[in-house]
């Protein structure tokens, strides 16, 4: 039996094999060799069983000791004669007892490979190059402090599903990807923020679940549900993919639900030195040291309150142009501006509370002579197959295929410009023909009595159905209506959809004549009759302003 179910190989060739997200299949780099999801799936299932067996067989008959704390919970496994008398998570005095079943041990676990006083110098070496902080002091005043457990850990590997949309939005995104190693921290005495931030751990180093590994060392177990478990996997799982999701929908509030069917895990020991005193909990991963801290601080972000702030700063510059950029006038535009894009863009986002927790970079541990080597870097122990999330759409035949997702062109740009300065100078733009009519017989020149000005009061109400119209544009409109490109074998690209699919309009912004699932545009009659009243009170009060600006240019 292996030691590790989740090191996946090539049947024919035996190379690592890594996960072909576009296809769905297990691929051999070398052989191109394929294994399906459900194979795999089934080797994890008939490795944990015969796993499960093994132990029962190996430990059944060792006295392991398994001590609870009755005020937080916490479960600990010694062996004879090396249990604590009190827990080391709230100070209470723990309840011994002989482990109930041997198959509550793990399937995996990963050894120390850093000592306690190496875990400690890290530790220091973090606290005084950052003793300007809450956090440094603490750990120079908690040095002593430090403990050292093997803490369990859900190990999840495999394919996953996931739809994710943007706020302020209707239509949601499919995308596909793989995980190739979450550790889920399974213990809820101790801070799981400050634990995920302590990773990445070398996964190739993962051994066979042995009672030589822990002799010596104290051993937490699980003490949270099969329920909790499953709904930390879900959420850990959504985190790492929201980072990529985020950069294609090209928002940090892109939500995203997952679909982890598909998904295999085994128990896992993994080696942690940690501090934990009131607010301060601080840790060091005892594989490859890299280390995180926290003292229970918040910051406040605001990532929502960047766009609305851009387009004041645009508008109010423009409009300032015109008056020499004169103070009065700066600061008139700006707050106008502020009100409406701040009012318009900010609604239902409210301000976001992250906790702060300094962490050291990516990190990997060696020795040379003896001598502990750390290694630091990002993606330092980068997986060596690339495991970005794929988007996905349906082709024409119902069958999901891999695209890439754009929202702006030139094509779009220039076609808002047009359309708004089309609205703006509406007026003008029908009061011109019917002059050009009257003076057809007369010899007179054309500006002679036809003065734009007399539109000013429509084009002041058009510029702010304008701003309005870009707001939504950006918000529904394009991100509604997406640029999809389907992603061909050799790597090329090819426009997937419909025109009407694609296209943005200014009565979108009220959710009036998008496209059906089938791609059809209601007719013109059918739009009016499913306005809501308001909107069409509004376009009755638009209609009164168009044709008094119409008949003072033309009469």
């Amino acid at each position: 039996m292996d030691n590790n179910p989740l090191r996946i190989y090539c049947k024919n060739c035996g190379a690592p094999a890594g996960f072909d997200i576009i296809h769905q299949t297990y691929r051999c780099p070398h052989c191109s060799q394929t294994s399906g999801i459900e194979e795999i799936k089934d080797g994890v299932l008939k490795w944990r069983k015969l796993s499960g067996q093994n132990k029962q067989e190996r430990f059944g008959g060792r006295v392991i000791e398994e001590c609870s704390c009755p005020t937080c919970g916490a479960r600990m496994i010694f062996g004879e004669g090396e249990a604590s008398e009190t827990c080391d998570f709230c100070g209470t005095k723990l309840v011994r007892k002989e482990l109930s079943s041997a198959e509550q041990l793990p399937d995996l676990i990963i050894p120390y490979f850093l000592t306690p006083q190496e875990a400690k110098n890290r530790l220091l070496a973090w606290a005084h190059k950052h003793s300007l902080t809450k956090e440094g002091r603490g750990i120079l005043a908690t040095i002593d402090r430090v403990q050292s457990y093997y803490l369990p850990y859900q190990l999840v590997r495999g394919p996953v599903e996931a739809t994710a949309e943007r706020d302020d939005t209707r239509r949601k995104f499919n995308c596909r990807g793989y995980l190739e190693g979450a550790a889920v921290n399974t213990s809820k005495q101790l801070d799981n923020l400050v634990l995920n931030e302590i990773e990445p751990f070398d996964w190739s180093k993962a051994e066979k679940f042995e009672y030589a590994f822990i002799a010596g060392h104290k051993v937490k177990l699980c003490d949270i549900s099969d329920a909790e478990v499953h709904d930390r996997v879900i959420k850990e799982t959504e985190a790492d993919f929201e980072r990529p999701v985020q950069k294609v929908l090209q928002t940090p509030d892109a939500l995203v639900k997952i679909d982890g069917s598909d998904l295999a895990s085994v128990t896992v020991l993994l080696p942690v030195y940690f501090i934990k005193f009131g607010a301060l909990t601080a840790a060091v991963n005892g594989q490859t040291g890299r280390v995180a801290v926290t003292k229970d601080r918040y910051k406040r972000s605001y990532p929502w309150a960047i766009e609305p702030a851009i387009y004041t700063i645009l508008a109010t510059a423009i409009l300032s142009y015109f008056y020499s950029f004169a103070l009065e006038a700066v600061c008139l535009f700006g707050a106008v501006f502020a009100c409406i894009f701040f009012c318009a863009m900010c609604d239902g986002h409210m301000t976001l509370m992250r906790r702060i927790v300094r962490r050291s970079k990516e990190s990997r541990a060696s020795r040379q002579s003896g001598e502990l080597v750390i290694e630091e870097g990002n993606k330092i122990l980068k997986n060596p197959f690339d495991n970005t999330p794929v988007f996905v759409e349906p082709d024409k035949d119902g069958q999901y295929v891999p695209v890439k997702i754009k929202f702006y062109s030139l094509y779009r740009f220039v076609s808002m410009a047009v359309k708004m300065f089309v609205l703006i100078f509406l007026p003008a733009f029908i009061a011109a023909p019917i002059h050009l009519a009257q003076i057809a017989n007369t010899g007179e020149k054309f500006w002679d009595n036809f003065n734009v000005g007399y539109g000013a009061a429509w084009y002041i109400i058009a510029v702010f159905i304008c701003i309005l119209y870009w707001i939504r544009g950006m918000r529904r409109d394009i991100y509604e209506h997406p640029i999809i490109y389907k992603i061909k074998e050799n790597g090329h690209k090819k426009l997937m959809g419909t025109r009407a699919s694609r296209k943005c309009g200014i009565l979108y912004m009220f959710g009036i004549g998008e496209p059906d699932k089938n791609g059809k545009i209601e007719t013109l009659w059918d739009m009016f009759k499913e306005m809501p009243g308001f909107v069409l009170g509004a376009l009755a009060i638009i209609g009164v302003f168009i044709f008094g600006c119409v008949a003072a240019m033309v009469f």
